[in-house]
């Protein structure tokens, strides 16, 4: 019969005066390191017992039961703040994820529009300098051609 229904098998156990004590040690230790430590978060339900609430016999299984809720509540508080807090840190990621895909994308606009400047200033220089060899050739063609008139008369 127990082995078909879980939930009755750990209520049995907690019936066993040294399973109980365990039980209220680890609780106990638990809800001392978090507070040691400055991890309890408010418990903000209100179906749980509080420790005014709980039975005189430290050893109950009703004792053990709301000690196990509170904790279950102060771990749920505190994994809902962390999880709130990891999703306001995403978001201010991606945003600054598309802060950085808008500006790259303006400086591949700019690294375009520079190149495309680079290549026009090579044509420019490029028909410079052929426009320079053409004048060398007719100054040339016209000293050697004047040079001629010259020596006629």
């Amino acid at each position: 019969m127990f082995e078909e229904n879980p939930p009755s098998r750990y209520l049995t156990r907690l019936a066993h005066p040294e399973d109980s004590q365990e039980t209220n040690t680890a609780v106990s230790h638990v809800l001392r390191d978090q507070e040691n430590t400055g991890h309890v978060p408010a418990d903000n339900s209100e179906s749980f017992a509080s420790s005014s609430d709980l039975p005189a016999n430290p050893t109950s299984p009703q004792n053990h039961l709301a000690s196990l809720k509170m904790l279950m509540s102060r771990q749920k508080a505190e994994y809902e703040s962390k999880i709130a807090s990891l999703e306001q840190r995403n978001r201010e990621l991606q945003s600054a994820i598309k802060d950085m895909h808008s500006k790259l994308g303006q400086q591949r606009k700019w690294y375009s529009l520079v190149e495309m400047k680079m290549r026009n200033a090579e044509r420019a220089k490029e028909d410079a300098e052929r426009r320079n060899e053409m004048l060398q050739k007719e100054m040339e063609e016209f000293f050697e051609t004047f040079g001629e008139i010259n020596g006629w008369k």
